[in-house]
């Protein structure tokens, strides 16, 4: 017999339905508005949530996966005059108006079949460029036709290049609006990454990975010691674990420092600025894991380790052989709360981190921040790179987060 459902079923269900749509949305809003901000022109906080091919730039992803950016920044007020020189080539003088530093500058002769040959979109041809001074000189210049006719082609691909070695600076010839109808002169600036970002990512991953494979061995033996074995003061220690968890690690940070200060004296690869010293400060955050892991080990019946005992097993065998095949959902869910918890930590590895190109992301990124110069499209893109380890580690593991492995291990 078909079951009919009542009208009023469909509508919780659409509501329901709606419901978390909405919520899924909502929680999701922040996430896009920081992969937008990485997209747009400028370190600007505000601006369309979704921009628009003509307002986008890969700038920002290209300092964070370190690259240099490529800029150019218009002379105001510059106009350009060509002249053809008697052996058939053409110079061009530039001049600005506004701006008094940028004086007339002549081009040496070029030939614009050799501009056309040799250059590319990638690599521009270059000519020298040389201070004129001379209003007479400057008076020949004027626009000449076939220059004129060609200038699709020396926007795209001419450089003139004032200055030797380190000081040189390329100034290009390009559109100075959207139709075209006039040209500029553009001083070109190579900015370089500013920060580490990618060293700082694999700081980031490597302490992470390390703080979080540790913690799984020395949280699943005390695990296995508090479940199975009894010895006097074991609720006492469970308990004082638990309590001393409530206390956040800022409110000990001076006196983290001066452990690790005074350890490093004794033992430099765990002292400051080190990330041993790091990894053995998140190791104090043991209690919650060792109390999660305890409570999936009792659920496990001990009679599969009294059988395995019975068969010749040592405990450390029956641990091994018996206990953790069938622990291995809750070990992977400990191990990526231990992985997210370190590599989104901050305050402890701020104080302990002292040099540049030993910060984690999560620590370095604050470095975009700073009220005399808030770099809101560089820190969107690291901010970005930083969730790529977690969520990789969290699809590589879900497989082992979903249904229990102790289903059917002890049959009646």
């Amino acid at each position: 017999m078909a079951i009919v459902q009542p009208k009023s079923l469909k509508y919780r269900k659409a509501a329901a339905h709606t419901f978390i749509l909405a919520f899924l949305c909502t929680i999701m809003f922040p996430l896009l508005m920081i992969v937008a901000i990485s997209f747009r022109q400028g370190n600007f906080s505000v601006g369309d949530i979704i921009p628009s091919a003509a307002t986008s730039t890969l700038d920002h992803w290209r300092l964070a996966l370190g690259f240099n950016v490529r800029q150019l920044n218009r002379v105001t007020g510059s106009t350009i005059d060509y002249v053809e020189t008697d052996d058939g080539k053409y110079q061009i003088l530039v001049r600005s108006e506004d701006d008094s530093s940028f004086r007339n500058y002549v081009t040496e002769p070029f030939s614009i079949s050799d501009v056309k040959a040799k250059a590319s979109a990638d690599v521009p041809y270059v000519v020298n460029c040389y201070t004129q001074t001379s209003d007479a000189e400057s008076a020949q210049f004027a626009d000449a036709s076939t220059a004129k006719e060609n200038n699709a082609v020396l926007e795209s691909v001419l450089a003139m290049k004032l200055g030797e070695g380190s000081d040189a600076v390329q100034y290009f010839i390009d559109k100075n609006d959207k139709e075209g109808t006039s040209y500029g002169i553009y001083k070109e600036k190579i900015i370089p990454p500013p920060f580490p970002v990618l060293l700082w990512l694999w700081n980031s991953i490597k302490v992470a990975f390390i703080t979080a494979f540790l913690i799984i061995c020395l949280s699943t033996t005390s695990a296995y010691a508090f479940a199975r074995m009894k010895f006097k003061g074991k609720t006492v220690i469970l308990n004082g674990m638990l309590i001393f968890q409530m206390f956040p690690a800022v409110l000990a940070l001076v006196a983290i420092y001066a452990l690790f200060d005074k350890i490093g004296e004794y033992i430099p690869w765990l002292g400051l600025n080190t990330h041993g010293g790091l990894i053995l400060s998140y190791m104090g955050g043991i209690a919650l894991h060792i109390w999660t892991i305890k409570g999936y080990f009792e659920t496990i019946d001990a009679s599969l380790e009294e059988a395995a005992a019975i068969d010749g097993a040592t405990p450390w065998q029956a641990f091994r052989l018996i206990l953790l095949p069938l622990s291995v959902p809750i070990l992977a869910v400990v191990f990526i709360l231990a992985f997210i918890s370190t590599i989104t930590e901050v305050p402890v590895a701020s104080v302990l981190l002292l040099d540049m190109n030993e910060l984690t992301l999560a620590v370095g990124s604050q470095q975009y921040l700073y009220p005399q110069n808030y770099l809101w499209g560089d820190f969107a893109a690291a901010a970005v790179l930083s969730g790529l380890p977690i969520t990789i580690v969290f699809l590589l593991a879900q497989r082992w987060l979903v249904g229990g492995l102790t289903a059917g291990g002890v049959k009646g």
